[in-house]
């Protein structure tokens, strides 16, 4: 940067400033800029490479508490100011809400590393495409005839925070991704699935690998047979029950319970699952790829106990849900006003998944797939796209045209085990889950 140019800090100070003067009785204002690379995948070959560069300042202003907000592209001065002329006089128009209290004061920010890669942040196109090259040829390798789509991309960032409290904090990260789909059709027969990885550090991951997990996949799921309707033993693997659970940390959303629009509401406090259930949401993981010092309100991140040995003991909080509650901000918040999960940690067990499906007779392995319960209610009714039959401790064939159904809070109750081991994401761990009692509906 040379001396004439505006930092992120300096130009997110220099707005709050114009709008307190505007009348703003609270602003913050998040500026930033950065590049992404974007390969895109279809029918088994490059369909696009994209790389883009862009810059973006929000404002967010509080007036009586209605809030105003304006997000502008690009650099210049003068669409900035009106952005933030633009955002003041939303909020003087906004219908006063008595709820609002105040912004985060400023905060010591804990020291979170890994959060940027030089390695990545030097990348070109090119490295990108051959990575999803690779796992083209890789998997043609495998099955000459798959069909692959998916992408390969990355994104390298900086920027600041400033706010009318006083707070005034700069990042900067890296990440990078791939996720890919296989499709093999085999004698009238179709099996699918898909597989990703991604870190913040190049060195975290394996991209050219991915493909082969795809296909490794759409092969266990050729064959697939439709099995009768039942009680049986549902075992999540690592997808799967990453799917449960970050449902289930997303229905602690403060702002979705204060509004009487989630199924916890009333729970705090309360047993919800079984005692073997405790899942940690930890922003501060090194290396983590939701991982970072403060939230998007500068609020700091801090590990928060969703669920305690069965017992839901706490709520995702940004400034305005506390503020509203009576207590402190958990470090969940976004700069557009909303709630967010960072890494989830849950409790391992201890046993490894393999011994938890050995004593299965009769029952499903989910290898992935979301089990969404209703948000108000908690009913649970999911299709079983990537299931199979475990029988007498084995799994021996994936089903078709099956769902699963019932309430959320008897599925967790019922859960009786959470494996040792775990598939283990930067930041996140994905054990392996068992839930006793489940109805099945089969194609009879």
């Amino acid at each position: 940067m040379s001396q004439h140019e505006e930092s992120h800090l300096d130009l997110a100070a220099r707005c709050v400033e114009k709008a307190v003067g505007l009348g703003a009785e609270w602003c913050d204002v998040a500026t930033g800029s950065g590049r992404d690379i974007s390969v895109t995948i279809e029918k088994s070959g490059i369909q696009m490479a994209d790389a883009g560069r862009g810059e973006d300042t929000a404002i967010r202003v509080y007036v009586r508490g209605g809030m105003g907000y304006a997000v502008v592209s690009g650099s210049d001065r003068r669409d900035i100011d009106e952005a933030v002329e633009r955002a003041v006089a939303l909020a003087k128009e906004a219908t006063p809400d008595p709820d609002f209290r105040c912004l985060p004061q400023p905060q010591p920010q804990p020291q979170v590393d890994g959060l940027f890669d030089e390695a990545i942040a030097g990348m070109s196109v090119e490295q990108v495409v051959r990575i999803a090259v690779a796992n083209i040829e890789a998997a043609k390798a495998m099955e000459p005839d798959v069909n692959l789509s998916g992408h390969v991309g990355l994104s390298v960032g900086s920027g600041a925070l400033a706010s009318s409290t006083g707070v005034a904090v700069e990042s900067r990260g890296t990440d990078i991704s791939a996720d890919i789909s296989a499709l093999i059709r085999r004698d009238g027969d179709t099996g699918y699935f898909y597989e990703f990885d991604f870190g913040r550090h190049l060195a975290d991951c394996r991209l050219e690998q991915v493909a082969e997990g795809a296909v490794d996949g759409a092969r266990r799921f050729l064959g697939a047979k439709r099995i009768t309707s039942r009680r049986m033993t549902l075992v999540l693997g690592p997808l799967a029950s990453y799917g449960l659970l970050s449902q289930l940390v997303a229905a602690a959303n403060a702002e979705s319970i204060q509004r009487g629009r989630s199924y916890l509401g009333g729970k705090l406090g309360e047993m919800i699952a079984s005692p073997h259930l405790t899942i940690v949401d930890n922003g501060l993981v090194p290396r983590g790829i939701r991982s970072g010092a403060h939230d998007g309100e500068g609020t700091r991140r801090r590990p928060l106990t969703v669920i305690d040995a069965g017992r839901l003991t706490g709520l995702l909080h940004n400034s305005y849900t506390a503020g509203k509650a009576g207590v402190e901000s958990t470090g969940h918040g976004t700069h557009s006003g909303g709630i967010g999960a960072t890494n989830l940690r849950p409790a391992l067990g201890t046993r490894p998944a393999a011994d938890i499906l050995a004593e299965v007779k009769d029952g499903i392995y989910l290898e992935s797939g979301e089990i969404r319960p209703d948000p108000a209610s908690g009913d649970v009714s999911a299709s079983i796209d990537f299931g199979s039959l475990i029988r007498d401790g084995r799994v021996v064939h994936p089903v078709e045209n099956a769902m699963l159904g019932g309430s959320i809070f008897d599925m967790l109750a019922r859960l009786d085990a959470v494996s040792s081991d775990a598939r283990i994401e930067p930041g996140i761990l994905l054990p392996t889950l068992r839930i006793q009692d489940v109805q099945i509906a089969g194609a009879e």
